[in-house]
């Protein structure tokens, strides 16, 4: 499914904290990968610097990889970066966009940066997000090994689970490698009140009837996985959403977090500033996000 992965770089460290993740993932899935650079105009006359930048960066990486049969290659674009970076992804036949969304608030707390933003916005190509201290955690924890995904009911939320098999299955093949599958219940319901609607608690028993009715649907889309000895685990948990990810991916020590950018919302924009964002800003582990086929 992924033959071509595209990892943007801008010449910063926090740029190239994703690229461990390229190499694992060129690696298991004889991937391609174009490392692309892109500066703007009014930097012209350094072009020949930046060319220098992502040459030297792909023969490091390629020097690195463990297969050989995989072609490794530098590009400088000169322009809009996630306008170039979009319509590369496009036109190049890339099945994996991995980047880094290293932009930070002074309060050290992580913000999408707004070329990451755009370009989750503006692509349809699976997009893998790591940020610089993903690096410390996949040495402790591994890479891609044990990935969460949530799923909400909705159709859209299981577009997800074609771009996690791939990255697994050949882990999968060797007896390494675990998905956890959850949904989450919140806690409060919108309840018609004498003029407008009100958010009530479940009852115990609601949550009871709720909490079995999301078992079985975990556990109908597990049995399609499972084959061959798959292992695939579901959960399911109560509260906020991006809450009980959040503590379930810890709970569970995962290193990858991988859901679509809109479920059963009914937004007419990306799940991004809500659930999946909060996800993003919050999460120690690299998220790979989906755009839903319909959209």
């Amino acid at each position: 499914m992924i033959a071509r992965i595209l990892a943007p770089v801008d010449g910063c460290d926090q740029s190239e904290a994703v690229l461990p993740y390229v190499e694992e993932l060129s690696h298991r899935l004889g991937a391609n990968v174009t490392l692309l650079h892109v500066f703007p105009p009014s930097l012209h006359s350094q072009q020949d610097i930046h060319a220098q930048y992502v040459t030297a960066l792909a023969d490091d990486l390629r020097g690195r990889l463990r297969r050989r049969d995989v072609d490794v290659r530098g590009v400088v674009l000169e322009g809009k970066p996630s306008r170039e970076i979009v319509d590369f992804a496009a036109q190049a036949d890339i099945g994996l966009i991995a980047a880094a969304p290293h932009s930070q608030t002074s309060s050290g707390h992580w913000t999408v940066g707004r070329t990451a933003d755009k370009v989750i916005r503006e692509t349809s190509k699976p997009v893998l997000l790591a940020r610089e201290d993903a690096r410390s955690h996949a040495r402790a924890n591994g890479l891609m090994t044990r990935v969460l995904v949530p799923l909400d009911g909705s159709r859209a939320s299981r577009d997800v689970l074609p771009c996690v098999e791939s990255i697994l299955d050949p882990i999968w093949d060797s007896g390494v490698g675990t998905l956890f599958l959850t949904h989450v219940i919140p806690s409060t319901h919108y309840a018609a009140g004498p003029v407008i609607a009100r958010r009530v608690d479940y009852t115990r028993s609601e949550l009871k009837e709720l909490h079995g009715q999301a078992s079985r649907y975990l556990e109908e889309v597990a049995v399609k996985l499972r084959r061959g000895g798959r292992h695939i685990e579901t959960r399911v948990t109560v509260g906020d959403t991006a809450t009980m990810i959040l503590e379930t991916a810890a709970l569970l020590d995962v290193n990858l977090i991988a859901m679509t950018t809109h479920g059963y919302t009914g937004f007419s924009r990306l799940f991004l500033g809500s659930v999946a964002d909060r996800v993003l800003h919050n999460a120690k582990v690299p998220l790979l996000l989906v755009k839903p086929q319909r959209y």
